[in-house]
């Protein structure tokens, strides 16, 4: 049976969800952030997913695409709950994270830099984060960081989007003030700084929309080994 998902559940824009069919989309995000890391495909790799949403369950369900297990994780019960039941899949796993944000989970728990994510011990080749640090007050950017640095494995690899504005001066602000959250814009001195702070190396950042890919201001790092 295909794999559908609900139309409540597709929460991307509307001009992003225009371009095509969010599995679709989501194998050319995979296959860009893949050449970004200089691979070809996640053959063999662990993947989270924080803030996965439906669209790359979508696409592993409903496309080929080779990898040896998927997490997701978000703070949509609704949407966990759906992934869990019908994204079938023996590679798949989704977990609920009730950490708080204004816009998407104004009742969570506070989220700190020991926060620890619901999946145990894990850890993972490639932790991918689309359209989240977009959406993150700037201490909890940070702590989002801090945590994930603990489930990646040496060598392996951080691959975000974020909202970059390098003239305004200032080192963080919300682009919608009435809407907390709704779009978090960073410069890129704080936004490195956070992450060398939590124990991250960029190695790369391309601006928005590479090869006419809906994508923001993108960010491939590397996670710092203790001295």
């Amino acid at each position: 049976m295909t794999f559908v998902v609900p139309s409540k559940f597709l929460r991307n824009h509307p001009q992003v969800l225009a371009l095509g069919s969010p599995a679709d989309v989501g194998l050319s995000l995979v296959d860009y952030m893949c050449r970004r890391m200089g691979i070809v495909d996640l053959d063999g790799l662990d993947l989270l997913d924080f803030g996965c949403g439906t669209r790359f369950p979508d696409m592993l369900m409903n496309r080929s695409f080779p990898l040896r297990s998927y997490t997701g994780i978000d703070v949509n019960g609704e949407i966990i709950e759906f992934l869990a039941r019908e994204a079938t899949d023996p590679r798949l796993s989704f977990h609920r994270f009730d950490a708080r944000n204004p816009m998407y989970n104004p009742d969570g728990a506070e989220m700190t830099s020991g926060t620890s994510l619901p999946i145990g011990a894990r850890l993972f080749d490639v932790i991918c984060m689309f359209s989240v640090i977009t959406h993150q007050l700037s201490d909890d950017a940070r702590s989002l960081f801090a945590i994930l640095r603990r489930y990646v494995r040496p060598g392996g690899r951080l691959f975000f989007s974020a909202c970059i504005d390098d003239v305004s001066g200032v080192d963080y602000y919300e682009s919608q003030p009435e809407r907390p959250t709704g779009l978090s814009t960073y410069s890129s001195a704080h936004l490195i700084r956070l992450l060398t702070e939590t124990g991250w190396r960029v190695l790369s950042w391309v601006p928005p929309n590479p090869e006419g890919l809906p994508v923001m201001d993108s960010f491939l790092c590397e996670p710092i080994s203790p001295e």
